[in-house]
């Protein structure tokens, strides 16, 4: 039995929906092919089975498309995007001219040969591509949307030059030159819209380190990355980032993993414990062994995750390319039938051709080209203006169906920093902690803010920002030292300062009992809790947490008022994550989860029938943002979220899904009007123009307005209000 095995190939050439669609049922179909899917948004097919690489090509290549040869450099989104653009720009600058020759009736020496000569300049330029794509569909039997446009265009162009050959005079070049500049409009926004689908799996790659610091023999040297091999000792040094996964060998130190956990807190590391390639070591000098290398580290995995996710089938394809191959050859018959009919009639064929050319002209779909584009460029413009940057044209489509949302903790529902947000202090005469009266305890929190001013640690900044946010001046020490993965140790005023973990307490024989039900109660409510001693006697103790966000728990309940399931996964531990969600009133929680355990999950909701948006911030999130149907990337992101997600909230409120929702809606509800005029002014028109009712001109100005009615009706999202409109 031969081994079953994965095949990427690259094509160029796919003009739509339907080009994916053809070429995937044809790899379908060979022998020893178990799946294939042919993404047109990323422009790769992905075929799963037996068959040689080199019978793939051939299938594809037989089609009339093109590989991207492995030696070959990868086609740009922006490369196809200005080479759409000049398109555009080189017909729309010959196509106006013969417009205004022909609607303003401009007589004049060789007018029409100048109209003849700058369309035929459009035909066999810009536009030459829908006639070349025209001809594959019709050799291989599969005719869509470039069919439509090169038969109004052509038969347009064709008739106008046989009635200006035969001295006629009603000529019909704008139609020609118009509908293909209108269509290559189209084209350009959709390609503009597809972004850039590449850019998170190299940013993820750039986390890691481009060198190692490796101990050979007695000696230590600085090597590129890529040579380091599994074994050797690597030396991590404060404020360096791991350049592979290995386990810690000497040392201790705090490393900041907020690229795989989403926690904002620094975890404790000490020997035999794991590390990571590309996350940060915050505190102290550490020896390690690599363990994992190259594609085996975390780091990869993530960014062949958000690479598959992206990879995968797009969830909803365009209307007008399921319904364009039965739509033109309903027009085709219908052309036929009517230049069959006017000549039975007696009519010659000078003057049968007339309407049967006229039914082609109106039934070329510049509307329905300009249907989903128009309303889309539309609706993220809007979007744009409300601090709401949509990636894709399908995303904002997709939103609309969004059933269940998906939301990370750190960072989206809360802050994602860390803050003081309980402080008890011991005082003189009582024996038990008291809530905090910040004016009765300047001395104190000027002590606190004076030791901690020189701590690296999130924890320590907290405590400083804390005491600054109160105006409390802080001091100098004299002397500082940072007690790793415990707190800090000070002299002050010639006392002894210690603030940190009970562990810390412990360890300097510092009794804590009688305080164990105010840790408790911190504890509960997912906080870090630090204790505070000067000269051997508590005098404090704290709560850090990471804070809800003010907008959270409003936003949430607006969304599940839309009928939208609200489900969080959360990187940390249970604790924190219930208290949580018991405050956002958030029923579905999943703690401790990996980022592969949340992609699992939302495949999961996926395999059941759900349509699922995701929304976070953090490294940890870009393999479930890609993996869910709609992603949604908070403002405050890292970039790497913000690339791997459809749709970035500027300002970092989850407010902004609740009116991306909103907007998707309206805008899905102006495309489906749009196609519904589109499609029923040709099934409305095209027997007036067979009966002979509308001659080509006629039929070319009504083809005109159907398209103007389109772009009129997607503007009205411009006036749609959302809520920031308020503010």
């Amino acid at each position: 039995m031969l081994k079953l095995k994965n095949i990427t190939v690259e094509i160029t050439g796919m003009s739509c929906a339907s080009c994916a669609q053809k070429i995937e049922s044809a790899i379908g179909s060979a022998e020893g092919v178990s799946e294939s899917v042919v993404n047109f948004a990323t422009r790769k097919a992905t075929v799963t089975g037996s068959v040689p690489a080199e019978e793939i090509h051939k299938i594809i290549e037989g089609l009339g498309y093109n590989i991207v040869k492995e030696s070959a450099p990868s086609i740009s989104e922006e490369e196809i995007t200005q080479s759409e653009w000049k398109r555009f720009l080189a017909s729309a600058i010959l196509s106006v001219p013969v417009f205004i020759i022909s609607m303003f009736m401009l007589h004049f020496k060789f007018s029409d040969l100048c109209q003849l000569i700058l369309t035929t300049a459009v035909i066999f330029w810009p536009g030459i591509g829908f006639f070349r794509n025209a001809l594959k569909q019709v050799r291989h039997w599969s005719l869509g949307m470039d069919s439509l446009i090169a038969l109004g265009a052509g038969a347009a162009y064709g008739f106008s030059v046989i009635t200006l050959v035969n001295g006629g005079s009603d000529l019909y070049f704008e139609s020609a030159s118009i509908i293909i500049t209108l269509i290559l409009l189209g084209r350009f926004f959709e390609s503009k819209a597809k972004g850039k689908a590449g850019e998170a799996i190299r940013k993820l790659m750039d986390l890691q380190p481009k060198t190692a610091r490796v101990v050979r023999g007695v000696t230590t040297i600085e090597v590129p990355v890529i040579e380091v091999q599994t074994g050797e000792t690597l030396i991590i040094r404060p404020g360096e980032k791991i350049p592979v996964d290995g386990v810690i060998t000497e040392g201790s130190t705090s490393i900041d993993e907020s690229m795989l956990t989403g926690e904002s807190m620094p975890a404790k590391k000490v020997e035999d414990d794991k590390v990571f390639g590309g996350t940060v070591n915050t505190t102290g000098l550490i020896y390690m062994k690599a363990e994992k290398i190259g594609a085996d580290t975390v780091l990869a995995h993530i960014a062949k995750l958000v690479e598959d996710a992206q990879g995968s089938r797009a969830p909803v394809q365009r209307l007008a390319d399921k319904v364009s191959g039965v739509f033109v050859q309903i027009v085709i018959v219908i052309a036929l039938l009517t230049l069959c009919i006017w000549l039975l009639t007696g009519k010659p064929f000078n003057e049968a051709i007339i309407p049967a050319v006229a039914v082609l002209v109106i039934a070329c779909p510049c509307a329905l080209g300009l249907a989903t584009p128009t309303a889309v460029m539309v609706g993220t413009g809007r979007a744009a203006g409300a601090g709401i940057l949509i990636k894709d044209a399908t995303s904002l489509e997709l939103a609309h169906k969004i059933n269940t949302l998906v939301l990370d903790k750190t960072g989206t529902i809360t802050e994602g920093k860390p803050r003081v947000t309980d402080l008890y202090h011991k005082m003189n005469d009582k024996k038990e902690m008291t809530k905090i009266e910040t004016e009765k305890a300047n001395d104190l929190l000027h002590i606190m803010g004076s030791c901690e001013q020189h701590s690296e640690h999130p924890i320590g900044k907290a405590i400083v920002n804390y005491v600054r946010d109160l105006d409390i001046e802080i001091n100098e020490v004299k002397e500082f030292k940072a007690v790793t993965g415990m707190g800090i140790w000070a002299s002050y005023n010639r006392s002894t300062v210690l603030i940190g973990s009970e562990r810390l307490m412990e360890e300097n024989h510092i009794d804590v009992s009688g305080l164990e039900q105010r840790a408790a109660e911190i504890k509960s409510e997912g906080k870090t809790v630090a204790f505070m001693a000067i000269d051997n006697e508590i005098k404090a103790v704290l709560g850090i947490g990471d804070m809800v966000r003010e907008t959270s728990k409003n936003a949430i309940q607006m969304i599940k008022d839309m009928g939208v399931e609200i489900v969080m996964l959360t990187g940390d531990n249970e604790i924190v994550a219930e208290a949580i969600g018991k405050k956002m009133n958030i029923k579905t929680v999943h703690a401790n989860l990996t980022p592969s355990d949340k992609c699992d999950e939302i495949k999961r909701l996926q395999q059941n029938g759900k349509i699922v948006g995701m929304i976070g911030d953090g490294i940890n999130d870009a393999p479930a943002l890609a993996t869910a149907d709609v992603s949604f990337a908070i403002g405050t992101a890292t970039e790497i979220a913000m690339e791997a997600a459809n749709i970035t909230l500027v300002k970092g409120d989850i407010t902004k899904a609740w009116e991306a929702l909103r907007l998707s809606r309206q805008t899905m509800k102006i495309i489906k009007q749009n196609l519904f005029w589109a499609f029923g002014y040709n099934v409305l028109a095209i027997p007036f123009a067979a009966l002979g009712f509308l001659n080509p001109m006629i039929a070319a100005g009504a083809m005109a307005f159907s398209s103007v009615s389109v772009v009129t009706n997607s503007l009205r999202l411009r006036r749609f209000k959302l809520e920031s409109d308020k503010r």
